[in-house]
């Protein structure tokens, strides 16, 4: 389930980090605990746990200008402004608690913060989900993050379309999502995937379509994390293209990266 919600502000302009992840998702977590703070706090420290993994199971879009052709003013120091009066960004969970938790935290605190700007949530609007089938575009809206690491390796590796192991390990992660939501395994069987990036795109971003974000930029355990932003084809079982479209595409879905959206240009095209 998704839920966009707009948010309106009274100054003349608002400043906020081009990489403002950390910000939403900390929002995201206030949020939740006005309605349960035993919830906020379960979901932040442990989440859904399978075996030695745990997973949020949630994930949400980027803050966006509201309105066709509007976009942020991005400067030299690492920030982004803009004049215009709405934002929007959107909240995705197949979860019916953590969405629950979120409606009624809003009800209790109309008024939120991202980062030091101050906001009023003006509307809050369930969106519909899209058909699922064996075959799907989508539009990366947050970088599509993959890694592996080896026991010789010191840090994580990240992998990209193209890599040997990057769909392996992309639906090796959506099956593992699928059994934390579920409580039983997916049918090993039905586990595999086909993931290409779109051409058109390609061509014209000349091949440049990974992204590296700092998160938590500033702060002692600021984390570099390097992804995939771009559109791109799938095709792999519908129920594992649910989980990816309602918890992320990915890892460090709950800090915001792996977001989609069903790429309507193309839809009627495959």
């Amino acid at each position: 389930m998704r839920i966009n919600l707009t948010l309106s502000h009274r100054k003349p302009s608002i400043t906020l980090p081009v990489n403002c992840f950390h910000q939403l998702s900390s929002l995201i977590y206030n949020i939740v605990d006005q309605s349960s703070s035993d919830y906020a706090e379960r979901l932040h420290e442990q989440g859904y746990v399978l075996r030695n993994r745990a997973f949020k199971l949630f994930t949400f879009s980027p803050l966006s200008v509201v309105g066709k052709g509007r976009k942020w003013h991005y400067r030299d120091d690492g920030t982004m402004s803009t004049r215009e009066r709405l934002l929007q960004f959107t909240v995705s969970s197949p979860k019916s608690e953590f969405i629950e938790h979120l409606v009624i935290g809003l009800l209790h605190q109309p008024i939120v913060r991202v980062g030091q700007e101050q906001f009023r949530v003006e509307t809050v609007r369930r969106l519909d989900p899209p058909q699922f089938t064996a075959d799907m575009r989508f539009v990366a809206l947050s970088p599509l993050v993959c890694s592996t690491k080896n026991d010789n390796d010191r840090y994580m590796q990240f992998l990209f379309p193209g890599d040997e192991e990057f769909e392996q390990k992309l639906v090796a992660n959506l099956a593992r999502k699928y059994e934390a939501l579920h409580g039983k395994p997916y049918p090993a069987t039905e586990t595999c995937c086909r993931f290409t990036l779109d051409n058109e795109y390609l061509e014209r971003r000349q091949g440049r379509v990974q992204k590296l974000v700092s998160v938590k930029e500033g702060n002692p355990d600021e984390t570099m994390v390097k992804g995939t932003l771009a559109p791109f084809r799938l095709e792999a079982p519908p129920a594992l293209m649910e989980i990816g479209y309602d918890c992320g595409f990915g890892e460090r879905n709950s800090q915001g990266f792996g977001m989609v959206k069903l790429d309507t240009y193309h839809a009627s095209g495959l």
